[in-house]
């Protein structure tokens, strides 16, 4: 674990979560992204949850991306908020981020396609209902013969992207010989506050 990365330094704690955040999380340009797990409600109030991949860290949100026609977009143009949990377990962290959540623009959502792995581009084109019923065999010749047509990718008109703004976020570390820490940021009209938890 770095010095310079560690929830406490010298009794301390940054006063921005976001700057711990950024130096948690991998550059943007990284392409091994964090997964995180995505919390939402449906239309009944029923909790609901999935795994994403965390395209950007910001300043003051963080995003994913996803099908504008997923069960997730849907939940979060019905009920705009959310968590995130990110967790780092081969370094003992674990982040939880709570807030508003809104799409984010066409020409962010560009970008971030541009960065993303092949994989994740022929899976944004190519995860439709109809290709999942269709038998492994015929899945896997379908998506062969696209990639192979398809040498450079557009973002579909499905791809769509949601930042998440918390206002509430939970850093908790641990050490391996010793208490683990817990450490809650709270965004108000004057900025964050923090306070320190039992791990």
């Amino acid at each position: 674990m770095d010095a310079h990365d560690r929830l406490v330094q010298d009794g301390r704690c940054p006063p921005d979560p976001f700057a711990l955040l950024r130096l948690w999380a991998p550059a943007d340009d990284d392409p091994e992204r964090p997964l995180a797990t995505l919390a939402t409600v449906d239309a009944d109030g029923l909790p609901d949850a999935r795994t994403v991949v965390l395209t950007s860290v910001g300043d003051d949100a963080v995003t994913f991306h996803t099908d504008a026609r997923s069960r997730k977009a849907d939940q979060l143009r019905a009920h705009p908020r959310a968590a995130l949990v990110v967790r780092w377990a081969e370094r003992e962290r674990q982040v939880v981020l709570r807030g508003a959540a809104a799409e984010v623009s066409t020409e962010a959502c560009r970008a971030v396609f541009a960065r993303q792995s092949r994989y994740l581009q022929l899976l944004a084109w190519l995860n439709t209902p109809e290709l999942a019923a269709l038998p492994r065999a015929e899945r896997e010749r379908r998506w062969a013969a696209f990639d192979a047509s398809h040498p450079v990718l557009e973002p579909p008109p499905t791809w769509a992207g949601f930042a998440v703004r918390p206002v509430d976020v939970l850093f908790w570390e641990g050490t391996g010989d010793g208490p683990s820490r817990r450490v809650r940021y709270r965004r108000s009209a004057r900025g964050w506050t923090q306070e320190a938890l039992p791990g």
